[in-house]
């Protein structure tokens, strides 16, 4: 064996060790918990206005949307504040830092995908119109315009589209199945803005819900498996 020859097979089996490092900092358990506070949060919401379409949210009270924004942010707020503490311990087991380019890409491969998720968001739920002034170029903001039905229809079909990139994106840096999950998201998440905006609590259930959870029960199985 020559030099070049074994410093392909080190470099190989280097790759196969990084993959299962990355495979064990899945988020498996957090998946499933979170999958299942979001079939909950849907189950609430259609409690709250009877309905499958999340623009149903204008004919609540003031409360009452606020009520269900709160429930929907500390949803979203609970499922991350897992995974981290789960990613975190997993990486701590394995004797990681956060330096590590498998804790990076846990750490930063959604994040532009939820900034730009929340602001989208803030823009459906409280719309901005912008003038520019004829005479001197100032900008002027009116906030006091209600928003429309078919603006906060694009949410939910948003979320999943931008999650599923988000997820993606880390997948072409560590192992196949974000990448898979991502494209499922992104797939369901066109279908859903495209045919069906006024479903968005079917597509919030069927993806951050169920396929949260068959995703996170599927890591959980090859988590054993590496283990053993």
């Amino acid at each position: 064996m020559d030099a070049n020859e074994a410093q392909s097979r080190m470099q190989e089996i280097q790759r196969i060790m990084e993959r299962a490092t990355l495979f064990t900092l899945l988020p498996g358990a957090p998946a499933v918990i979170g999958g299942l506070m979001v079939l909950a949060g849907c189950g609430v919401s259609y409690a709250m206005f009877r309905s499958l379409d999340f623009a149903d949210i204008l004919h609540l009270s003031v409360n009452g949307q606020i009520a269900f924004c709160v429930m929907w942010f500390l949803i979203g707020l609970i499922g991350v504040l897992l995974e981290v503490l789960f990613t975190t311990r997993a990486a701590a087991r394995q004797q990681l830092v956060p330096a590590d380019r498998p804790m990076r890409v846990a750490a930063f491969s959604l994040t532009p995908s939820v900034v730009v998720a929340m602001v989208l968001t803030v823009k459906f739920l409280l719309p901005v119109d912008s003038m520019v002034g004829d005479t001197i170029g100032r900008f002027h903001f009116n906030i006091g315009r209600e928003p429309k039905a078919e603006e906060i229809q694009y949410i939910v079909p948003v979320w999943m589209m931008l999650y599923g990139t988000g997820v993606y994106t880390a997948g072409l840096f560590s192992i196949r199945p974000p990448r898979i999950l991502g494209l499922v998201f992104l797939g369901m998440g066109v279908v859903a803005l495209l045919c069906f905006p006024q479903y968005g609590l079917v597509f919030a259930a069927l993806s951050f819900g169920l396929l949260h959870i068959l995703f996170g029960f599927y890591v959980l199985h090859k988590q054993r498996q590496t283990v053993v």
